[in-house]
Formats: structure tokens, sequence, C-alpha cells
């Protein structure tokens, strides 16, 4: 038994009511102007968030984080900006980087990033 003041549940109630990250993700997007999509940049498969039309804005997120960080403000930015906001190596549901994380390798996978979704230089948040 789990007691928190005022409530009490059996490891049976609290497991039946856990969601997994997956669809707890996918219940934030649903009705949002956005779209998940996977790429393998560098090597490492690599979930973002996209979407929107417009001069492009990458928002990257920080450490222990995920791309979701930024969804109060994704309605804001697709209506004049072709956002891309992806899940970091190691982070959310993209793929880790094999060996040592060096800057070298995170900037090319960034660079890749940009190269994949930006015509035009984006403007870096984060």
């Amino acid at each position: 038994m789990t007691h928190v003041e005022g409530y009490t549940a059996t490891p049976a109630a609290i497991e039946s009511n856990r969601i997994s990250g997956e669809a707890a993700r996918t219940r934030l997007l649903t009705g949002l102007p956005i779209a998940e999509r996977r790429l393998e940049l560098a090597g490492i498969s690599t979930e973002l968030l996209e979407g929107g039309a417009g001069p492009p804005i990458v928002l990257l997120h920080g450490p222990g984080e995920h791309a979701a960080k930024w969804l109060r403000i994704l309605p804001d930015l697709v209506r004049t900006h072709h956002v891309i906001a992806p899940d970091l190596p190691g982070h959310g549901a993209s793929g880790t980087i094999e060996g040592p994380v060096r800057p070298d390798r995170v900037l090319a996978w960034l660079g890749e990033l940009i190269k994949c979704t930006c015509p035009t230089p984006p403007i870096l948040v984060g």
C-alpha cells in the first residue's frame, strides 16, 4: 500500500494508472499543429517535433530534458516559423552517441539536423 495524505492506493491501482512516456508524449501532441518524425543524423536515430512554415527556428533543450519542453510555445511559433525541436542525442526518444560524447560529434549531429530540416540558416534557441 502507498499512502499519500488523504489517499491510499494498492500497487495494482498504481500500476493500472501508469502511462508510458510514449503514450504521454502522444497525448500532449494531439491537436497541436506539429508532427513527430525520426531522422538518422550523424549515425544517431533522432526524434524531432516539426511544424509550421516560414523562417526556420531550431529549439534545443537542456541536459536531462526533451523536445516536449517547448510544447507551450510551439503553437505560437508555428504560426510564423518552420519550427524544429529535436530530442538531443541520449535524451527523450533519440538514440545515444556511441563512445565518448565530444563537442565535434555533437556539432556534426547539429550540422546534419540543420542540413536536413532547414532550407535557410536557422535561428538557434537553447
